[in-house]
């Protein structure tokens, strides 16, 4: 992974405070879309940390999560199940799924402590993220 140059970092993080303060002022803790279903314009990716030029490793983003201040993507490899945020024999599997601090604490816990929640990514796959969070929204509507 390349290193940020400094008005690089800064605009990063002014781009995810920007995001989860849009999160919050909606109530939303973690927003979830299933890539399998969502008719996005673009699943995005991120590099992963052990990735290298002669074996690039990356992982699709399936959703954000804002804990104790810091922003992560939800990646694939995390252990969500979208069974648990619907009753299958009586309603119809949600593409997209908001929860609320409470909820999201619940279902998808610390993400320090557990595989597929990754607070990195550069300025070019956190916009791609942005992008996909606002037609999230646009299809939970």
């Amino acid at each position: 992974m390349e290193k940020k140059s400094g008005a690089t970092a800064d605009l990063l993080g002014k781009a995810k405070t920007d995001l989860m303060a849009n999160m919050a002022q909606r109530g939303i803790a973690a927003i979830i879309w299933d890539v399998e279903e969502a008719g996005f314009h673009y699943i995005p990716e991120v590099e992963l940390p052990d990735s290298t030029e002669e074996d690039p490793k990356v992982a699709r983003v399936e959703g954000l999560y804002t804990f104790d201040g810091e922003l992560y993507l939800i990646l694939e490899s995390a252990e969500v199940n979208f069974e648990d945020f619907y009753n299958p024999d009586s309603e119809v599997r949600p593409t997209v799924v908001t929860l609320s601090a409470d909820l999201a604490k619940k279902y998808l816990g610390d993400p320090k402590s557990q595989a597929g929640f990754d607070p990195d990514g550069d300025l070019e796959e956190w916009l791609a993220v942005t992008d996909c969070y606002f037609e999230a929204l646009a299809e939970e509507d």
